[in-house]
């Protein structure tokens, strides 16, 4: 019976400990870019963006409920975190309205006022951006 010896994934070669370390180091920095990755992807799914033809004309729990974007905040917003949810409205007397209209619907779907930050500055006339923030 012959025996076949496994395959090194590491050499014991004193000229080859430089290379295993640069293999782990390696190893370990793309660890670390996965982890840096899957938070940033986390964050994004935190803030969404409501423009202006898709908000409804008319608005009833329905049809607000119907808006994805207003679900996912829904879905991801956890009072006992603290999180808050910022507003940002496009700038002008029409965009305030707008926002303080996102405010109260999602205060009508449970979000208390005091985690609701209504602010200017959505960076366009024709959307509202809603953000999760997390505590620090």
């Amino acid at each position: 019976m012959q025996f076949i010896e496994p395959p090194q994934i590491m050499s014991t070669d004193p000229g080859s400990a430089q290379m295993n370390a640069l293999r782990l180091g390696l190893i370990f920095v793309l660890c670390l870019l996965v982890i840096a990755i899957d938070r940033a992807s986390a964050f994004e799914e935190s803030q969404a963006v409501i423009l202006f033809n898709e908000w409804p004309e008319i608005q009833t729990s329905v049809n607000m409920l119907e808006l994805t974007q207003i679900r996912e905040i829904l879905g991801n917003f956890d009072e006992s975190r603290g999180h808050i949810i910022e507003i940002r409205f496009p700038g002008g007397a029409e965009g305030r309205l707008w926002g303080e209209s996102v405010a109260e619907w999602l205060t009508a779907f449970g979000v208390p006022g005091n985690h609701l930050n209504v602010l200017p500055g959505s960076g366009a006339a024709d959307r509202i951006v809603l953000e999760i923030l997390q505590p620090r």
